[in-house]
């Protein structure tokens, strides 16, 4: 996938906006509304594509879509001007606009009567409401990683302190603040003792790393990186799960997703799914969740969006298969970040950015 949390969905402005109310238009309907018709809200792209052609499968539930002209936020001040009668039955949203839903208290709680496939769902992906119930249905699962050209880089890196090796002068791209959520940094943080909540450790660490004349390149979106990479420019940063695919095509390049917690080096995850909303069509909207997530069709859409399926007997490409964790993998080698708190720090961290590293490069 190519699109990153708060870079793409703009979380807390666009949930700000006033004008974000009446964002969300109705696709082409077409269709009665019934009492087996359910109301979902989408991406575009190849996401409504992919998702309408699923739906074509089957026909025990007709869906009415609403396509988003933009982040999931979009659809929270929608929600909350109707509310309870949001006319919204099945909510499209990643982890910030489904935690914001959970405060809420406006999500049926999701168990296995009711969704059966969730049997297939790593527990570390549900995400609860502060009576404990599971509110959320994923989908898709994205991630962020360190990588290198193995072909480019002076040596074999292995831990994040290599990063400060003199042999990689010039060599490292290093994303600012504002890109990826700045978990560039957490990262940092947990290896030095601190998180996202303490990143004093990062920013010790980020300053030498800048002192050192290491940083060829500050990226401030996917395009950044992958020039500097390809070019030779750099050797070593940090991305997104597909925008290494096209790389690895052509290069030799090293994921460094599934190392030790002593080389520093964390992969941060983060999902995609449904909500299914109190007081409308809940029934329906489980039983077509229900039948999107099973592994065969969790498995196609997934491959057709260049995602990693959720249901761990649904098989990923080959491509993607550095950035698949089984249950064990994910306890091991994976951090989910307090996304909403992360959110919130994103124009102080830049501001200290500009600062105190800026100066230094």
């Amino acid at each position: 996938m190519v699109n990153y949390p708060v870079s793409r969905r703009k979380f807390l402005k666009d949930a700000a906006s006033a004008t974000a109310i009446g964002a969300l238009g109705p696709l082409v309907i077409g269709r009665a509304y019934a009492a087996d018709t359910i109301t979902a809200t989408e991406w575009g792209g190849s996401y409504i594509e992919q998702i309408q052609k699923l739906a074509a499968k089957q026909s025990e539930i007709q869906v009415n879509w609403q396509l988003y002209s933009g982040g999931a936020a979009l659809i929270l001040p929608k929600i909350k001007a109707s509310w309870p009668n949001p006319g919204i039955d099945l909510v499209a949203g990643w982890d910030l606009s489904m935690q914001a839903i959970a405060r809420e208290g406006w999500a049926e709680p999701v168990t296995v009567e009711k969704l059966p496939n969730l049997a297939d769902i790593p527990k570390k992906l549900l995400i609860k409401d502060g009576a404990g119930n599971v509110i959320n249905i994923p989908r898709t699962i994205s991630s962020m990683f360190w990588f290198y050209r193995e072909d480019n880089a002076p040596f074999e890196i292995t831990k994040l302190d290599d990063l400060l090796d003199p042999r990689l002068a010039g060599k490292v791209c290093f994303p600012a603040p504002s890109y990826s959520s700045n978990i560039q940094m957490i990262g940092i943080a947990l290896h030095r003792g601190g998180d996202e909540r303490n990143m004093e450790p990062a920013w010790d660490f980020v300053k030498e790393l800048a002192r050192s004349g290491n940083i060829g390149r500050v990226a401030t979106g996917d395009t950044d990186i992958i020039n500097s990479i390809s070019s030779g420019e750099t050797c070593i940063s940090l991305i997104g799960g597909s925008g290494t695919i096209n790389m690895a095509r052509s290069f030799k390049i090293k994921y460094l997703t599934k190392m030790d917690a002593e080389s520093g080096f964390r992969t941060f995850l983060y999902q995609e799914g449904w909500c299914v909303l109190k007081g409308g069509h809940a029934d329906a909207a489980f039983k077509f969740a229900n039948f999107a997530i099973s592994a065969e069709n969790n498995e196609e859409f997934n491959r057709n969006i260049s995602g990693i399926p959720v249901n761990v007997k649904a098989r990923s490409s080959d491509e993607v298969k550095p950035m698949v964790f089984n249950e064990e993998e994910m306890d091991r080698y994976i951090y989910i970040p307090d996304w909403t708190y992360v959110a919130e720090q994103a124009d102080s961290w830049m501001k200290r950015w500009e600062q105190e590293i800026v100066p230094l490069l």
